[in-house]
């Protein structure tokens, strides 16, 4: 009897390794990543946040065809992969904030790290704001604004659709 419960949670927590073992990847990745550029020119950090930003749109209309194809009634991608979209959406925004502080340091108040820029992310992205780290420039804002519209639109309607499709396959 336990070799068979076992076996009936293997497949799903193998299903979920995968994405696990992304994020751990990212995460070290976002962290090992060398992007301090006190030395270099304003032109290498500039390549580096249009980079960053070209990542984010690859992954904002990644997540955009997601929603339409949903919205068809075609059948979508898994839940994993939604997850690990959206947590790359999390490790670009961030990535994001961080050049942007590197470039313009007075845009936005309070961030000096990685881990500031994840925090002022995913307190933006939640919608929480705690106002310690916040945008204080025209360029921080703008950004702030469309990751706030891509919350809205795109993700609420990602959960929404994979919550209420009644022909949406369950989650590995």
């Amino acid at each position: 009897m336990t070799s068979s419960r076992s076996a009936e949670r293997s497949p799903r927590s193998k299903a979920w390794l995968r994405p696990i073992l992304i994020f751990c990847g990212l995460l070290i990745a976002y962290y090992a990543f060398p992007l301090k550029w006190a030395t270099d020119s304003a032109v290498a950090v500039g390549a580096s946040l249009l980079v960053t930003v070209g990542a984010l749109s690859l992954v904002g209309t990644v997540m955009i065809k997601e929603l339409g194809s949903v919205r068809r009634g075609g059948p979508g991608h898994s839940t994993r992969v939604l997850a690990m979209l959206l947590i790359l959406l999390v490790m670009a925004a961030s990535l994001t904030f961080f050049l942007l502080n590197q470039i313009r340091p007075d845009e936005i108040v309070g961030l000096e790290t990685r881990t500031d820029a994840l925090y002022f992310t995913l307190s933006t992205m939640t919608t929480v704001g705690y106002g310690d780290v916040h945008a204080e420039g025209q360029i921080a804002r703008a950004l702030v604004c469309v990751m706030i519209v891509f919350n809205i639109v795109v993700v609420a309607s990602l959960v929404r659709a994979q919550t209420t499709s009644p022909n949406r396959p369950r989650a590995d």
